[in-house]
């Protein structure tokens, strides 16, 4: 009976629940042109039951209750929430164009403006949308995300510094480097912010919206904001990962086996007296012997990060407090990266015309690093150089006949274990910067903003070489410590007025002035002679005090004077205008020639509001925008145009021994600003309700009035005097394209693609100076870059390979006539029938033709899956490693195994790498050539990211969860050798680009959890 009764009960309630349900039609379009829209979602809130319309706009849903709420959404419109009362079976649903990606707010230089306003080439890449990876450093997040903007991770040891081009370089002798802003304070480094805190990069590429800046903004500018807090309750966020790194890649070098039979035969193909150096026994019992290179690297380096994040407010005040512990070790042993960060944000606003800002950033950095000399060479070299030179027929470790790591004495290399460990560099940091800002609104439209900032940089790098490497037992240990202090102080103080007349009019006004002054402090000393290894680089002084000991120290201070203005003018939405001057001064420059002028002007036609336009329904936004301007460049060393002194020769007088002083330089004081003019022509784009949005540019920008040593005659006591002179011109093409593929409840898929050409050429230079050769890294590799009229600046110059001398070929009426069958031939590039210098031609260049970032990001309910792929193509680089493998500076170090394996020979007659022998005789300056100077493309997938959102239900505690799983530097498609093409010795604030024993590139699996309280 029980039974009985419960079936009627849920019977009854089936029926009723039954008679509730219904039916409901209806109909979605668009609410200004009454056209219908295709594809839009209908779902009913908080289920996965739903339906999208068809080609007439129309839709059905069965099964739906009173009570339900549906949403109606639909890219491009803002979403509808409709609640169904029971009575109403269709709907005629309008929905209204979203404008919020018009409306997005851009940090300009000195304030902010609506994207649709936005007259200049700017780019801004906001949270979700930065490069994920093990970052350190602010512009690690921009890598591949914008067009026109080239970054390069020059070394991948923990900690190193990023390079940084926007439109290629323009200044052959002075800085390249970009001016960074944080908050509004300029000359922040970007590795002391914690990436966690970034909010928003933008990226002021063209002059005219850079030459606001004008001083330090010739080489673009990148403006970085940091969260803030927002009004409502408090919102704690929790960030944890974890990592593992792994040697991407490893250089393939002769084996052990292969190593002892190249030896021999290339000693008898030279028909050295000495004969073979192994026996066959020997060469059978070594195997593949030692790859040094596994002996330096870790075969798995963990990294972890932690965030932790507080922010929230009220209707007068907000504030963010972030706090970060970072821990990486490096893919070389020993070296490692642990930094500290606290950042505080805070605003107030005591009185509806007194607001009040706050930003500080402090953080700690604790760095070891292996001695990474990059450019050193023999018994001065790295472990990483040493690691593909050594003799890989030795065993690693102690060899416990001697006590002291192996080595071959006829190599002149230290074994890569002894520099590993007998060498212990760390450096300490710490830099702390902040602003506090007053704005006040005396009248209606008016805003009078004060800002204070500093900027304190101090660190200490110490490192001691003991006995256990060649140099640290002949000199009995080595110890060197350096301590530096980077300060930076800044006033500003801005006036604004901003009006609406009748919105047909807006016009917005910015007038102010700037202060600011650089200090920087420095000391080094070195010992040797200690009597114990023990107390390393702690006990200096207890050094043997003789040759080896030095001292050294310096403090220079320079200012600079700022004046600026701009006037942004909007005539119905349409007719945008915007004009702006900097008229800076820099102490640097002589009184006649201090302050420069720099100006801009941009126009901009919104043609997409013109009732022309508005007809094709197909096009959301079309704007156009062409702007001209003129930027300043003041990187030079600080007393170039005054007389300073320094310590000359020693003399005796009377018993006493005197230190003289003579002049420093012969200085210039019609020294000025170099300048760069440039003129940019874009436009900005979106369809079908930005569906498809992006952006066009073309540009031509040229910096004159380049710094120049003019060389002097002897007679006069000095060897060159700076001048102003040369034009360099870099033009290009960028281009960004975004597209909403998929865009539903259940799937979403958004494409983004970015694309940049880029041209480098040198328009002029001083009659005393037609061309400019440079370049030296190592102590024996020079001459390999120049700098002339045609070509871009620091192209790289030497032979080109024309093939491999055979058996067969007339060698003597050649143009090498001394040559050997094996031997490089070089081509005759003036038909003399010699090889000379006048043969030498360019063959590569630092600057990449193309760059590229593509992303694809996919959704799947709850899941979300990002792929990046970066790529670098056309540009060229000098491999020194292979200078070192095909010109060995003896027969025993080792190299790189496709040169020899592949070899010619009498039974290989390749025509691609020579025989090996003696290869002095196509050496020297011959270098420097075409197979030296090698391809540096590549195309990287960058990152693969996959995240899950966890569903939580509502409660008091956790708001938000999310737990993610990504690969960084998966795989990297290029013909280049090296660790990575990427890579470069020279360093981040150098146009030339180097291969040379760089930090290998790591492939990292990274796991994270955030967590929203």
């Amino acid at each position: 009976m029980k039974k009985i009764t419960l079936s009627l009960i849920l019977l009854l309630v089936a029926m009723v629940t039954h008679a509730q349900q219904f039916n409901i039609t209806g109909s979605v379009i668009d609410k200004k042109s009454n056209e219908a829209i295709i594809g839009a979602s209908i779902i009913v809130k908080g289920t996965a039951h739903g339906t999208i319309t068809n080609v007439d706009g129309a839709f059905s849903l069965d099964k739906v209750n009173k009570g339900d709420v549906l949403v109606i959404s639909y890219v491009g419109y803002q979403s509808q929430d409709i609640l169904l009362n029971g009575n109403q079976k269709n709907f005629d649903i309008k929905m209204v164009e979203d404008s919020k990606t018009l409306d997005e707010v851009v940090v300009v230089g000195y304030g902010i403006q609506k994207k649709q306003d936005i007259t200049g080439s700017v780019v801004s890449v906001g949270e979700g949308k930065f490069t994920e990876g093990v970052n350190t450093n602010a512009f690690q997040m921009i890598n591949g995300k914008a067009a026109g903007v080239n970054i390069s991770q020059t070394s991948s040891a923990p900690g190193a510094s990023t390079k940084i081009q926007i439109r290629g370089a323009g200044s052959i002798n002075s800085s390249n480097s970009a001016l960074v802003v944080v908050d509004g304070l300029p000359g922040v480094d970007p590795s002391s912010i914690n990436p966690n805190d970034i909010k928003s990069i933008e990226i002021l590429k063209d002059a005219s919206a850079a030459a606001i800046y004008g001083t330090r903004a010739a080489n673009g500018v990148v403006l970085i904001t940091t969260k803030g807090g927002n009004k409502g309750e408090m919102t704690v966020k929790f960030g944890a990962e974890v990592g593992f790194q792994s040697v991407a890649k490893t250089i393939d070098v002769l084996n052990g086996k292969q190593y002892m039979e190249t030896l021999n035969a290339l000693r008898l193909e030279s028909n050295n007296p000495e004969g073979a150096i192994y026996t066959a026994e020997q060469i059978a019992a070594v195997g593949k012997g030692t790859n040094w290179q596994d002996e330096i690297f870790r075969v798995s380096a963990p990294v972890q990060n932690y965030q932790l994040s507080i922010s929230g407010g009220s209707d007068k005040h907000d504030y963010y407090l972030g706090l970060s512990y970072f821990d990486q070790q490096g893919v070389v042993k020993l070296s490692s990266l642990k930094k500290y960060n606290v950042r505080a944000n805070m605003n107030f606003t005591p009185k509806t015309f007194l607001r009040f800002k706050f930003n500080m950033n402090y953080t700690r950095t604790d760095g070891k690093s292996t001695y990474e000399n990059m450019t050193g060479a023999n018994e001065a070299a790295g472990p990483i150089n040493s690691a593909l030179q050594f003799d890989p027929t030795l065993a690693p470790g102690i060899d416990p006949e001697t006590g002291r790591y192996r080595k071959n004495s006829f190599i002149a290399l230290d074994n890569p274990q002894a520099l590993l460990y007998g060498i212990s560099p760390e450096k300490q940091g710490n830099s702390v910067y902040g602003t506090f800002t007053t704005e006040i609104e005396p009248f209606k439209d008016f805003v009078f903003t004060a800002r204070l900032g500093a900027t304190i940089d101090s660190y200490t790098e110490s490192s001691y070489r003991s006995r256990e490497t060649i140099n640290g037992l002949a000199s009995k240990g080595e110890a060197s410590k350096k301590s530096g202090e980077n300060t930076q102080w800044l006033a500003e103080f801005l006036l604004s007025y901003k009006k609406n007349f009748n919105d047909v009019h807006k016009l917005t006004f910015l007038a102010g002035a700037t202060f600011e002054q650089f200090l920087s402090q420095y000391v080094r000393g070195t010992a040797k002679g200690f009597l114990s290894d023990v107390t390393g680089f702690n006990n200096m002084h207890s050094g043997d005090n003789l040759n080896g000991d030095d001292v050294y120290s310096y403090k220079d201070r320079n200012r600079l004077n700022g004046f600026l203005g701009r006037i942004n003018y909007d005539f119905m939405n349409k007719y945008l205008l915007t004009a702006s001057f900097r008229y800076d001064g820099t102490s640097r420059f002589s009184k006649d020639h201090k302050y420069a002028f720099f100006p801009s002007v941009a126009f901009a036609w919104r043609m997409s509001e013109e009732p022309f336009i508005k007809k094709f329904e197909s096009i959301s936004d079309l704007k156009l925008r062409i702007g001209y301007g003129q930027l300043g460049n003041q990187g030079i060393a600080n007393y170039q145009t005054i007389q300073t002194l320094s310590a000359g020769g020693s003399a005796v007088f009377g018993n006493s021994l005197a230190q003289g002083v003579v002049q420093a330089r012969l200085p210039n004081p019609g020294l000025k600003w170099e300048t760069t003019a440039e003129s940019n022509i874009g436009v900005d784009f979106g369809f079908f309700n930005n569906r498809i949005t992006g952006s066009l540019d073309f540009y031509i920008r040229d910096t004159k009035d380049q710094l120049f040593n003019k060389p002097l005659p002897s007679s006069i006591g000095f060897s060159n005097v700076k001048v102003n002179a040369g034009k360099v011109r870099n033009s290009g093409i960028d281009f960004t394209l975004n597209t909403v593929n998929i865009n539903s409840k259940t799937w979403g898929w958004d494409t983004s693609l970015n694309l940049s050409f880029l041209k480098n050429r040198v328009k002029e230079l001083p009659a005393f100076i037609p061309e400019l050769i440079t370049g030296s890294v190592s102590s024996f590799i020079s001459g390999y870059e120049i700098t002339r009229v045609g070509d871009p600046i620091y192209s790289y110059y030497g032979y080109e390979v024309e093939g491999i001398f055979q058996k067969d070929d007339n060698i003597a009426s050649s143009a090498q006539p001394n040559a050997k069958p094996g031997e490089l031939k070089f081509k005759n590039q003036d038909s003399d029938n010699a090889i000379t210098s006048n043969d030498r031609v360019v063959l590569g260049k630092p600057f990449p033709d193309v760059t590229f970032g593509f992303t694809n990001s996919l959704r799947y309910k709850n899941f979300s899956l990002s792929i990046f792929v970066q790529g670098v193509l056309g540009i060229q680089t000098l491999d020194a490693n292979v200078i070192e493998t095909l010109y060995p500076t003896n027969e025993y170090r080792n190299r790189i195994a496709k040169y020899y394996t592949g070899r010619w020979t009498e039974n290989n007659p390749t025509n691609k790498y020579p025989s090996g022998v003696n290869p002095s005789n196509y050496g020297g300056q011959y270098s420097i050539n075409s197979l030296t100077i090698v391809d540096a493309s590549f195309v990287r997938i960058k990152n693969i990211n996959l995240s899950y959102d966890i569903p939580i239900k509502k409660n008091n505690i956790i708001q938000a969860a999310s737990i993610y799983g990504a690969i960084d530097n998966l795989f990297t498609f290029t013909d280049y050798d090296g660790f990575d093409p990427d890579a470069s010795a020279s360093g981040s604030d150098k146009v030339s680009k180097v291969n040379y024993n760089s930090y290998p590139l790591a492939r990292t699996v990274r796991f994270g959890v955030n967590i929203t309280f």
